[in-house]
């Protein structure tokens, strides 16, 4: 099986599988992501857990037995804040440093309901939101072996002095370290999920970008083989045309009067296939003729002339339009578009007007309004391909032509739904000083 067969599924479903595949990626990247920050949290917890336990150990059982400077050494060197001894309803009994004369212990009943039996001899390490603080309690009801020295806690829990050991113990470490490591993590957590995201983002967009040059490329083949099998189309066609030209001139002097009005229509056809033949020309050939300086706003004004006057200039246009164009070129776009407009509709006036106007780029924007029956939004992407045309004896190329003349020139022609119905072609040129 060729690799060609292979993957032959994929052809017509690429978009479907790339996003797919990106999305799983993106979703398994952010999972990896929370999973390490999840783990290293966890450590840091149980870092925690651990330092407040040697803390313990070490301060805890001094100030059990009544050896404060021994227990205020420890606890600079443990970074521990405060011991407290609490008995079960929560009050104070023996305390060093800053400690609540009262305890809550409500705040921790649930910590203690949720351990079995064989963990309630265990202390329990919390960071405090509120405080900044690491409270790290303890709840003594079972047996608790610690050597201090000469001395050994008993089974029953009492030392071997009058103080019996107590029912909580409690304990403030600094946890402005400990907070800072955690929002360390969750912020480079939250950043690295933007990172992917932006990162997948930017994958998708230049598969989009590729996929939409990968089509204009394909486009641009196919036009240029168009053009190629239309510049030899138009130079063949052109032959037998001058020759049937010339027979019909030949015709016209010797039939009779009466065969006269059919010479005429086969006359308006020859001439309706050189006039296509010569647009099909002018597409193909150099686009830019021989400029030179003219008025747009005074070539405009000499084309309403040519359609009777049915073209109004809209008040407050400019009384000058100085641009760099070859003339014919010029009155082609022009009176393209304006004949477009007037065509635009056959039920009503289509109160075609132009607007020319220039903006602080020193762009001159031509605007030619109507209010015809419009462009379907399907059509509105295809409206400047050669050859597609709605009309019955349009021949789809003014258009193509328009837009290729003025961005030869460095301007561009755009056409877009007016308000209110109609279309508005709108024709973008650089103004030359006069």
């Amino acid at each position: 099986m060729s690799s060609r067969r292979k993957w032959s599924f994929v052809e017509g479903k690429e978009q479907i599988f790339v996003v797919g595949g990106l999305v799983f990626l993106f979703a398994l990247l952010v999972t990896l992501v929370l999973f390490l920050s999840q783990l290293i949290i966890d450590k840091e917890n149980t870092l925690m857990q651990f330092e407040a336990e040697r803390g313990f150990a070490s301060s805890t059982l001094m100030l059990l037995q009544e050896e404060h400077s021994r227990a205020l050494a420890a606890m600079e060197e443990g970074n521990v804040r405060g011991i407290g001894v609490y008995s079960n309803n929560g009050r104070l009994r023996l305390g060093l440093g800053s400690v609540p004369n009262t305890l809550p212990l409500e705040r921790f009943n649930d910590i203690w309901r949720s351990r079995g039996a064989s963990q309630w001899n265990q202390g329990v390490a919390t960071y405090n939101k509120g405080t900044g603080m690491i409270e790290y309690i303890r709840f003594s009801r079972l047996t608790i072996q610690v050597e201090t020295g000469d001395f050994l806690l008993e089974e029953d829990g009492y030392l071997p002095s009058p103080l019996t050991f107590p029912d909580v113990l409690y304990i403030l470490f600094d946890g402005q370290q400990y907070y800072r490591k955690v929002m360390m993590v969750r912020i480079f957590s939250v950043a690295a999920v933007l990172g992917l995201l932006a990162f997948h983002l930017m994958v998708y967009n230049i598969y989009r970008s590729n996929r939409k040059y990968r089509e204009t490329l394909a486009k641009q083949e196919s036009l240029v083989n168009l053009g190629e099998a239309a510049r030899t189309l138009a130079h063949e066609i052109k032959n037998p045309l001058s020759a049937i030209t010339l027979q019909m001139a030949l015709l016209k002097k010797t039939l009779p009067s009466s065969s006269r009005e059919d010479l005429m229509v086969i006359d308006q056809e020859v001439q309706r296939l050189t006039q296509l033949t010569n647009k099909v020309s002018d597409f193909l050939r150099n686009p830019v003729g021989t400029p030179e300086k003219i008025d747009l706003v005074g070539m405009i004004d000499s084309l309403r002339h040519t359609f009777l006057d049915q073209v109004r200039i809209v008040p407050g246009s400019l009384h000058r339009a100085i641009v760099s164009f070859d003339p014919d070129r010029a009155r082609s776009v022009f009176e393209n578009l304006i004949k477009n407009a007037l065509e635009s509709t056959s039920s009503h006036d289509p109160a075609v007007e132009v607007e020319v106007t220039r903006d602080r780029r020193h762009m001159l924007h031509i605007y030619v309004r109507d209010r015809g029956d419009g462009i379907p939004e399907e059509n509105m992407e295809k409206i400047f391909d050669p050859f597609f045309t709605t009309k019955i004896h349009g021949s789809g190329i003014g258009l193509a032509i328009c837009r290729q003349f003025i961005r030869a020139k460095n301007g561009n022609l755009k056409l877009y739904a007016r308000d209110g119905g109609g279309t508005i072609a709108e024709v973008i040129l650089p103004a030359e000083h006069p």
